[in-house]
């Protein structure tokens, strides 16, 4: 399908049959429980309103004519500056608002070769300058022409995680360097594996991208016949949903960038600008041209050649960078520290957690939506402070939904322990799982990605886990700092605790006979089947009220639930929500990994293990009961006339260990109280919020 550009303005359109659906989803009313000023909001900095042109972000738009990539030797490509179409974004005025204003839901898709870039910021020590960008082909991977078109149309996103490597033309100069795609044995040293060309200016420095981890390594330790499929069927490889680069600073830039002089009131005085080198993906196996680094350390050769003279030419010349497609003008703010936590500079934290969070949200196919998000974090914020952590970094994508209002009067609950980041950028696919093209959570990984890598360094631990998942002390810990502690004396870098989703106690949930209920066919997602919308007691906490485990402690091994871990974010290299897809070890050479482990196979990473339910940790998932999902209630809890569907409201087992398998009502047992929660934490819980005013 041919793609057709549309000029409005100086803002190109993509204009095909359904190229990208409404991504906006339905708003959502959020349940308010406290009401802040959103104008105290310490994380909405200066914004300026007439910042210089040549400091605007720009995307400079090249168009490719990507029928030249069947061509051997590649052509060289003949474009000039007149032909490029310019895109300023001057909405991001703000380093201290830089996330939220990033051109996230506003990406210019008429070039894929332009990352999709969520976040970028400088390292703590100024060397670096770090960039989050999300992978723009998973989020269209359906089977339809439509379809079909987008996947063909965003190929080059692909080719942005293989390396490429480069050699200075000896006649360039420094103010127009010239570059020659060449092999591994020509490559300048500090371009033997880049991608992209990083301008500073306005020094006009030139230095090369390099990668957080090695994608194609990574897929040849995971066993992967190949790194990428033409057509597109790569959802699978969760490692290159997410792309991680970064951009050396210059030397004489470090210091200046390190302790933020750079910045006044809030804006940059330093950019970096980022040209992508644009070479077709490589399709074959993923050791087919891997860089020297990695290569030397295989015992055995490359399961086939790529050769960077037969594919590319020996005279393949990039144009100049003025000529290329390219972004403009990033700003290099202040270390992430300086920026969000600035009292936490001379100090480090032990257990930190970062939230991807919302007031509200609509679940996968915009089906419903659910709205206690202030209250679920005020009371999950309060259990783990209780449990040991010692800051939260909630990333709060309130902002994705409409009529909301914000985290922030929750964060101001707790001014020495919260960092508030706003973080508005939506999931690019918010389809259901079993559909033709699975949504895409690239707001959830990025902002993951962006707190790991910001805050990790100040930190010894992270725990990754969700608001509604309460990771429950077992045995005789109190809290999780002894935990830790034996995870040291261990040498282990990651922990493990399965999640089973628990469901809400009837004698803990507002009578059903007594709430609104509902028969609308489009409310109710069922026939003839009533609903109701189900809330959580005020004078319980929503912990207590889902301890109803549908897995008996220790028993979760036995099926596949999902897991969430606690890690040192100095050993995880890239982490997707559940679980650490690369690691430190992981990331090795393989005869480095041999010598240091005993074996070949890299995963399940040898510094990681999963938690003893019974006296370590055990994880209950309170995942909101919505609408729909009380459809027919009465039918499928009830052991005379259950449905065909699962009864998502908990009747307790009694603890008495009989055979019997419903109550003297006939409604059916279908989990397991932790008498843990109830006995010990819910009341230490309870008191807590008490003393804040919050439970009666």
């Amino acid at each position: 399908m041919e793609t057709k550009l549309e000029i409005k303005g100086d803002k190109p359109k993509i204009k095909r049959p359904n190229f990208i659906p409404n991504p906006h989803g339905h708003g959502v009313e959020a349940e308010i429980l406290v009401q802040g000023n959103e104008e105290q909001n310490p994380s909405s900095g200066h914004q300026h309103n007439n910042i210089p042109e040549d400091q605007i972000l720009t995307a400079y738009v090249e168009l490719s004519n990507r029928s030249t990539w069947n061509s051997k030797p590649l052509p060289v490509r003949d474009v000039k500056a007149d032909d490029l179409i310019r895109i300023p974004f001057p909405k991001l005025n703000s380093c201290s608002r830089l996330p939220e204003q990033l051109p996230v839901d506003n990406y210019p898709d008429a070039d894929p070769f332009l990352p999709w870039i969520h976040d970028v910021f400088p390292t703590n020590d100024g060397k670096w300058i770090q960039f989050v960008a999300q992978n723009k082909r998973r989020c269209h991977t359906g089977n339809s022409v439509d379809q079909e078109a987008i996947l063909d149309h965003t190929a080059p996103q692909s080719s942005l995680f293989q390396h490429i490597p480069l050699v200075k033309l000896n006649n360039s100069t420094a103010e127009t360097p010239r570059y020659r795609l060449c092999s591994h044995e020509e490559a300048d040293l500090e371009s033997v594996s880049t991608r992209f060309i990083c301008r500073f200016k306005p020094s006009g420095d030139i230095t090369f991208s390099t990668f957080n981890i090695d994608y194609e390594w990574s897929a040849v330790r995971k066993r992967q016949a190949v790194m990428f499929h033409e057509n597109g069927r790569d959802n699978g490889f969760i490692h290159t949903s997410q792309l991680i680069f970064k951009c050396p600073v210059p030397d004489h830039l470090i210091e200046k960038v390190r302790n933020g002089s750079s910045v006044v009131d809030d804006w940059a005085t330093i950019f970096v600008d980022l040209i992508p080198i644009r070479t077709p993906p490589r399709y074959g196996p993923p050791d087919e041209f891997l860089s020297p680094f990695y290569s030397a350390s295989m015992k055995k050769q490359s399961r086939s050649s790529f050769d960077p003279h037969k594919e590319w030419g020996g005279n393949h010349i990039l144009p100049e960078i003025d000529d290329s497609g390219r972004w403009e003008n990033f700003p290099v703010c202040k270390p992430s520290l300086m920026t969000y936590e600035p009292q936490a500079l001379e100090k480090k934290h032990h257990l930190v957690s970062c939230l991807w969070a919302s007031t509200g949200y609509t679940t996968r196919g915009n089906r419903y939506a659910i709205n206690d998000g202030q209250r679920r974090l005020l009371e999950w914020i309060t259990f783990n402070k209780i449990l040991g952590f010692d800051h939260f970094y909630i990333y709060d994508n309130s902002g994705a939904f409409t009529n909301q209002s914000s985290l922030q009067p929750i964060a101001d609950i707790f001014p020495d322990d919260v960092t508030l980041i706003n973080w508005p950028s939506r999931v690019c696919n918010n389809n259901p799982n079993n559909v033709d093209s699975p949504g895409e959570r690239s707001s959830q990984y990025a902002a993951e990605s962006s707190c790991r890598l910001r805050f990790g360094p100040h930190t010894n631990w992270i725990g990754q886990f969700d608001i509604d998942e309460y990771l429950i002390p077992m045995g005789n810990f109190s809290s999780l700092l002894p935990l830790l502690d034996r995870l040291d004396d261990e040498g282990n870098k990651i922990i493990s605790f399965a999640s089973w989703r628990a469901w809400p106690r009837r004698t803990h949930i507002n009578d059903p006979e007594e709430t609104t209920v509902l028969d609308n066919q489009t409310l109710c997602s069922r026939f003839n089947e009533e609903c109701f919308e189900l809330s959580i007691k005020k004078n319980t906490t929503i912990m207590e009220a889902y301890n109803c485990d549908r897995q008996k402690p220790g028993q979760k091994g036995s099926v596949m639930p999902a897991e969430k871990q606690i890690y040192r974010p100095e050993y995880v290299k890239q982490h997707f929500i559940h679980y650490s897809s690369v690691t430190e070890t992981t990331n090795l050479p393989e005869n480095e990994y041999v010598k240091k482990f005993g074996r070949k196979r890299a995963f399940p990473d040898p510094l990681s293990r999963f938690g003893n339910e019974l006296n370590e940790g055990l994880m209950l998932h309170s995942k909101a009961i919505a609408r729909q999902d009380t459809a027919g209630w009465k039918k499928n809890c009830h052991n005379n006339t259950k449905g065909f569907d699962q009864c998502r409201i908990g009747f307790p087992f009694p603890e008495d260990d009989s055979n019997a398998t419903y109550d003297k009502d006939g409604w059916e047992y279908n989990c397991y109280v932790n008498p843990r929660i109830d006995t010990y934490w819910a009341s230490k819980l309870s008191n807590k919020l008490k003393e804040m005013g919050f439970l009666n």
